[in-house]
């Protein structure tokens, strides 16, 4: 039988020791690892929190990048300038030009850089061409009266016109009837005295001067019946020329100026230096009465300007908007003829008025015909057609032209008032 040997107590000390350092290094062992995983667990709880703090800002910046995206399309889609408001926000530079635009057509917005200070200017600037076009229409509707009552007017003027002519073309008739029985009356008592005369001297003689003052009444007679016919003539032709329209109207007025704008334009065939009586534009009113002149200074595209002067009565009747111009001698759209008699002399020589005419729509004729509407006496002629000198100063009352224009009641126009019209 095995004897059990046993060890030294020393030994077993040892043993001892070196269980405990063994556990001592376990337990070591053990906090180490328990604090390496508390700091991993530490770790990861950091990250978990990070992260869910980065999820929830960005949730947070997602929300607000809507909003920002919800807001910008609602702005896009009031302000405009984009294809799709939805998606593409307004173009900033497009919509600094039609701010731009804007100030062009509204120049009173001034230095503004923001729609939000424009719109309220173009309000305004709206609303006063509103007013303003009221005005315009107020205006209008008042012209319209106007015209309205013109055409009343001259509707009546017409009627005394025409009821004028009958009176005058019935005493014309009475007149040449009468004449016709005198010339009758006349021829009989003749040729009673003439069936007298046989076989008596003396009542022969006086048969004779009986029937020589018969033919000079009877002479006399003519020339009254035609004076009293171009009288006839005259009255017609002033009656005519009293109804005609009027060339234009004074559009505006710069009184402080002497200045006024008409609405004639290079289209009416107008020229510098044409003169117009302006007359007051109230139905009725009498056109040989004028109350001012105007000389044209400017001629343009749409209106005209023109220089007032002679003012009959600044304070009483000034020159207004409305009042209306004539000029017997101008015509805008048709064609008249003139035939000259007498020598031209003045401002303008005769070719500078042939040229003068000619821009006007006055055609100048070699002889009176039917279509002739003046005759434009000048001075007395020193030289015939040949141009040799003439022994006496003829006048152009004493020419044939002269008087076949009062037989045909032609309207006879001195050169210095023609030349009135005209002014350099």
């Amino acid at each position: 039988m095995r004897t059990k040997t046993s060890l030294p107590i020393s030994s077993r000390r040892g043993a001892a020791r070196i269980s405990a350092v063994w556990m001592i290094v376990a337990i070591v062992l053990m906090f180490v690892a328990l604090g390496y995983a508390y700091i991993a667990q530490s770790d990861a709880s950091g990250v978990e929190t990070s992260y869910n703090k980065a999820v929830a800002e960005k949730a947070e910046a997602d929300a607000r990048f809507e909003g920002s995206a919800a807001e910008m399309a609602d702005r896009s889609e009031i302000l405009g300038f984009t294809t799709d408001f939805a998606t593409i926000p307004s173009n900033v530079e497009a919509a600094k030009g039609a701010l731009e635009a804007a100030k062009a057509a509204f120049p009173d917005m001034g230095g503004v850089t923001t729609f939000e200070a424009a719109l309220p200017e173009m309000t305004k600037a709206y609303q006063a061409k509103v007013a303003q076009i009221a005005e315009l229409n107020k205006s209008i509707e008042t012209l319209r009266g106007e015209v309205a009552a013109e055409r009343t007017a001259k509707s009546e003027i017409e009627a005394a016109k025409d009821e004028r002519i009958a009176t005058l073309t019935q005493e014309k008739t009475d007149l040449e009837d009468s004449l016709k029985s005198e010339i009758t009356r006349l021829e009989d008592a003749t040729a009673e005295q003439r069936s007298k005369l046989d076989g008596k001297t003396d009542e022969v003689t006086q048969l004779s001067d009986n029937v020589r003052l018969g033919a000079r009444a009877l002479e006399e007679s003519k020339k009254s019946n035609a004076s009293q016919q171009a009288n006839i003539n005259r009255v017609l032709n002033d009656i005519e020329r009293r109804s005609e329209k009027p060339d234009g109207e004074i559009s505006a007025v710069l009184s402080a100026y002497d200045m006024g704008i008409i609405n004639l334009s290079a289209s009416d065939r107008l020229s510098e230096g044409v003169v117009f009586n302006i007359v007051s534009g109230r139905p009725g009113a009498d056109i040989t009465k004028p109350k001012a002149k105007c000389r044209v200074t400017n001629v343009g595209v749409k209106f005209s300007e023109v220089e007032v002067y002679d003012v009959a009565d600044p304070l009483g009747q000034p020159v207004v908007q409305g009042d209306l111009i004539y000029n017997s001698l101008y015509e805008a759209k048709g064609q008249r003829n003139a035939v000259f008699a007498g020598n031209i002399t003045g401002s303008y020589n005769k070719p500078e008025l042939l040229l003068l005419f000619k821009e006007i729509g006055i055609n100048v004729q070699d002889e009176l015909s039917n279509t002739t509407n003046f005759l434009i006496v000048g001075g007395p002629m020193f030289v015939d057609e040949e141009g040799e000198p003439l022994e006496e100063p003829l006048q152009p009352e004493s020419l044939p032209v002269y008087t076949e224009a009062i037989d045909r009641g032609v309207a006879i126009i001195p050169v210095r008032d023609v030349l009135q019209y005209f002014r350099r």
